[in-house]
């Protein structure tokens, strides 16, 4: 099952495709040990993308994106199809702790939290991550609608 689910962007255009390296070995950049699965949160710098860490979109100077795809490194390169949005990318997963998620955290900053290879939204710690958006009874199921970033300082 995929940890997070594309569901738009923030201003409403069609989010970007690109197809990204990936480095070589069990690595993932990241994500060490770990390949990238379709639904996963990755990081993307310098042409390459990379596993979303425990404790990931800390910072607000970085690019995201969702993996399409399974990544294919082996002992070299591979690559990853993701996509993702200058305006924003809205995704959908499941926060750590899902009795926090009331109506108080919507558009609190968050982080990502790694527990055995599953990624949620770390209600708890502030990122960069935005929680844009929360459901009736999202306290019982955790799911919450996240923006990822894509930004760079200026």
């Amino acid at each position: 099952m995929a940890d997070f689910t594309y569901r738009g962007t923030l201003d409403g255009s069609e989010p970007q495709h690109k197809t990204f390296e990936v480095v070589d070995g069990t690595t993932s950049g990241l994500g060490i040990g770990t390949s990238i699965t379709i639904g996963d949160v990755v990081e993307i710098a310098n042409g390459y993308a990379a596993l979303g860490a425990d404790g990931g979109m800390a910072a607000g100077n970085i690019l995201t994106g969702l993996a399409t795809s399974t990544s294919t490194e082996t002992t070299a390169d591979g690559v990853v199809d993701v996509v993702f949005s200058p305006a924003g990318l809205i995704v959908e997963g499941t926060a750590t702790t899902p009795a926090n998620l009331v109506t108080a955290v919507v558009y609190d900053k968050v982080s990502l939290d790694v527990a055995a290879g599953v990624q949620t939204v770390d209600e708890n710690a502030a990122g960069a991550m935005l929680i844009y958006e929360i459901d009736s009874d999202s306290a019982t199921t955790g799911l919450c609608r996240v923006v990822l970033p894509f930004t760079l300082a200026s």
